[in-house]
């Protein structure tokens, strides 16, 4: 008799479960308005502390010099979609692509006001590219469903800046971008691969939205022009070793009194273990002014 009662219970059970709604896929589309987020870094032009540089990436940082923005051909030259995200001009819209036949989701289409960069997100679960194909500044993207978060897989990117301030990754990067909705609000959490500029995987977690469908979104006209002296062909940089950021000036002191060491980034410098070792190092004395701490 209880063996016949626990089959029913058994069987009772496994009823409860198949009928229980599955975990819904949330609709990411919409109008998002940026919270207020700080971008990593103390704001110390050559500041590297928490970003997980390899030899390459130290290297390609201490020779990039803040005169490349001003090189006739960069002028106009965009954000890369990943960078647009985390700076404080990313309005963004999102929308869905439909097929009529099916009415299956084919893609989500964005579009950031950031120099109105624009990606696609295909969910149709179509082949990734040649390695050959054309890179670009948003890349290829491929999405699929992790619970309700949305796990966008991005290659075939354009090499570009991580900060604006020598912090490269290069075009072998894989960016992985976690979209999760909570109500009205929107978190990206983005995920770097690089294996040439990065030793470990780089970790974003700062960007979140709001919904709201009234937001204006104003076109980002560039037009090309000369703005400074920087003559066409030239390549501004510096020699190893010869930088004058004052992130990379062993005595010069942030608002936070950063040891040196610390600024060159690195694995270690990303995890809680490294504020030990901190004690170790001496700090700077030498102030920086304001007309100083973002490099000449």
């Amino acid at each position: 008799m209880s063996r016949s009662r626990g089959r029913r219970g058994i069987l009772v059970g496994l009823l409860i479960l198949a009928s229980a709604p599955v975990l819904a896929q949330v609709d990411i589309a919409g109008v998002w308005r940026p919270l207020p987020r700080n971008q990593d870094g103390s704001g110390m032009t050559g500041d590297a502390a928490g970003v997980p540089l390899s030899a390459a990436g130290r290297w390609r940082a201490d020779s990039w010099s803040p005169a490349d923005f001003d090189v006739a051909e960069w002028v106009c030259r965009p954000h890369a979609w990943d960078y647009s995200l985390e700076g404080p001009l990313s309005q963004m819209r999102i929308w869905s692509e439909v097929d009529q036949a099916t009415q299956k989701l084919v893609a989500y289409h964005g579009h950031i006001n950031q120099q109105q960069q624009e990606t696609s997100i295909w969910m149709d679960g179509r082949s990734r590219p040649s390695a050959n194909r054309l890179h670009t500044w948003s890349g290829f993207s491929t999405g699929e469903w992790d619970g309700n978060a949305l796990v966008v897989t991005t290659t075939h990117l354009k090499e570009t800046y991580i900060r604006r301030s020598g912090l490269m990754r290069s075009d072998r990067a894989v960016v992985r971008t976690r979209w999760k909705r909570i109500g009205s609000f929107l978190q990206a959490t983005v995920i770097m691969y690089d294996p040439v500029y990065l030793a470990e995987p780089y970790i974003r977690t700062t960007m979140m939205w709001v919904n709201d469908p009234a937001l204006p979104m104003e076109p980002y006209p560039c037009e090309e022009a000369t703005e400074t002296a920087v003559s066409r062909g030239r390549a501004p940089h510096f020699l190893p070793g010869r930088s004058p950021l004052p992130g990379l000036d062993p005595d010069a002191r942030d608002r936070f009194a950063t040891p040196y060491e610390a600024r060159l980034g690195g694995p270690e410098t990303m995890y809680p273990e490294y504020i030990a070792k901190l004690r170790e190092f001496r700090r700077p004395t030498r102030p920086v002014t304001a007309a100083t701490e973002f490099g000449p």
